[in-house]
Formats: C-alpha cells, structure tokens, sequence
C-alpha cells in the first residue's frame, strides 16, 4: 500500500472565501484571489495499491460532497473535465507526478445545408411534435442527467399519451416501439428501471447508466428516420454539440526537478507553458519521463 497526495480542481460559480475542511477533504480557492475565481481544489492523502486505486476512491467519495456544496450555495459546480494531479507519498525517490491536464476548447459546429433544409417538410410529418423541444434542450444541455431527462421526455414527447379509466397516460407502448425491448425495460422496468431510478430521486450507481445518453439517442434518430424518414447525419462525431462543455485533454508523468510544487495552479501553468501562456516554466519545475512508472 502506498499514500498518494491528490489534488483535483473543481469548477464553480461558487467564491470559496477561506479554506476549510469536511469529511477528510481540504477544500481551497484555486487562485489567492478568491473574488476573480472559478473554482477550487479539493485535496486528499490516499492510502490504495495504486494511483488508479487512489484516484477511484478520491473521487467516488469526493461527488457527493459536491452535492452538498451545491445545494447550500445554490451554485453550479462542474465534478468532471477538471485537472488534476496525483503524487505518490512513499517509495518515489525519483519525485514523479502523475499529471492530468484539461482546458476548455471552442465548440465546432455541424453543417445545415441543402441536406438539412430537405428535412424540415418531413418534420412537419410527425403527429406529436412536443419531442422536438427535448431534443432541442438535451442539445443544449450541459451534463450527463440534464440530457438525459431530456432525451427520455423527447421519447415519451412523440410516444403521446392514451387515456386509460378517465386518466391521461404516457403511451408506453409506443415508448417501447421507438425503444425497443432491451433499452425499455433498462429504462422502465418495474422496481429497477433506471428512468424510474433518476426521476425518482433513487440514483443508486452512476456506473449504470453509461452509456445510456447514446444508446437513447440513436434510438431516436432511428424512429425519425423510419416513421417519418427525417433524415439525420450519423457519420459525425458527437452529435448534439452545444456551445458548453468542449476541452481538451491530456495525461502524463512529469519528475520535479527539485523541490517539489504542489499547488495545482501553478502545475497547470506550467504545463499549458507548452501553449506559450508562461514561458519556461515547465522546464523550471519538471524533467521528462522517459518510460512511465509500472508500479506507480
């Protein structure tokens, strides 16, 4: 077992005025000038086998926590797509640190031409239309849930309702046909459907639910295309791109040459130096690892 110093940045619209500590985390302003900041950086000592151990506990126990920031101060916190670095605590003579670097990125754009524009008298084809403003907000949707719901209220927009003994009811048949037997009963199944799980406040494993925005989507796109024969472009790359949300990102391990800097600032600087932002100061700080670490 080794201990490993974990720094991560989380962005917030929230100012945090002066460190504190909760529940085994440290929690600071990412810059001295708390008031002109948008995020903070939460820190651990981990005990685990190794730094992917490490990084799993420290962030498994770090989003609920999150959760509670948020809701007492009513501010947007964004958990993932946030740099950070891992340094292990013992057995690292050599002073290596694990880096993982992330920034923001314009967003790019998809085309709308002739193809595009051919679609819209199609559109006019489907009987209910109140699936095409999910489709818009999942669209502009800036997290994994957000979009989530939206996609399932687009599904159940065109599926309609029935009425059943005097009471409006969503047409879960035709949710079915445009779902399909597997994706529903994921989704609807009594007791554990995970469409049931999120929007009955009972999230159990976030684990569960990868890959589910996808699999919704193209479901969608499928029931376009062979209902009303909507044609949309599925050779693209992230499809429903939005203004938020874009980054780029990269992993490495570095070696700091003397002293060791530990304030997660400064690393990023450095590392984005490679961007010509801070000139030289990356190789002030850190030497190049010829071959990762196995043992890390």
């Amino acid at each position: 077992m080794n201990d490993y110093l974990i720094k991560y940045k989380i962005a917030t619209v929230a100012k945090l005025i002066k460190p504190f500590e909760y529940e085994g985390y440290g929690f600071t302003s990412y810059s001295e000038e708390w008031w002109n900041c948008d995020a903070w950086v939460s820190s651990r000592i981990v005990r685990a086998k190794n730094a992917g151990e490490a990084r799993y506990i420290f962030l498994n126990e770090l989003m609920p926590l999150i959760e509670h920031f948020s809701t007492i101060s009513q501010c947007g916190f964004r958990f993932i797509a946030n740099s950070y670095f891992i340094y292990k605590q013992t057995n690292n003579t050599d002073k290596t640190v694990y880096i993982h670097y992330v920034r923001p990125v314009s967003h790019t754009g998809l085309q709308f031409n002739d193809e595009e524009i051919s679609q819209l008298a199609n559109i006019k084809k489907a009987p209910n239309k109140k699936g095409f403003f999910y489709i818009m907000e999942a669209a502009n949707a800036t997290t994994f849930y957000t979009r989530l719901t939206m996609l399932i209220g687009a599904v159940e927009g065109f599926a309609g309702e029935i009425v059943t003994r005097s009471q409006k009811k969503t047409n879960l048949s035709a949710v079915k046909d445009i779902l399909g037997d597997v994706l529903y009963d994921k989704l609807y199944r009594y007791g554990t459907g995970l469409r049931h799980k999120l929007l009955h406040g009972n999230i159990e494993g976030h684990h569960l639910f990868e890959g589910v925005n996808d699999e919704i989507y193209n479901k969608i796109r499928e029931y376009l295309r062979s209902e009303f024969d909507i044609q949309l472009n599925e050779n693209v790359v992230d499809p429903q791109r939005n203004f938020y949300g874009n980054f780029e990102q990269t992993s490495f391990f570095m070696k700091f040459k003397e002293e060791e800097v530990l304030d997660l600032k400064t690393i990023e600087e450095a590392v984005d130096d490679r961007y010509g932002s801070h000139p030289n100061l990356e190789m002030k700080i850190f030497s190049y690892v010829g071959e990762y670490p196995k043992d890390y």
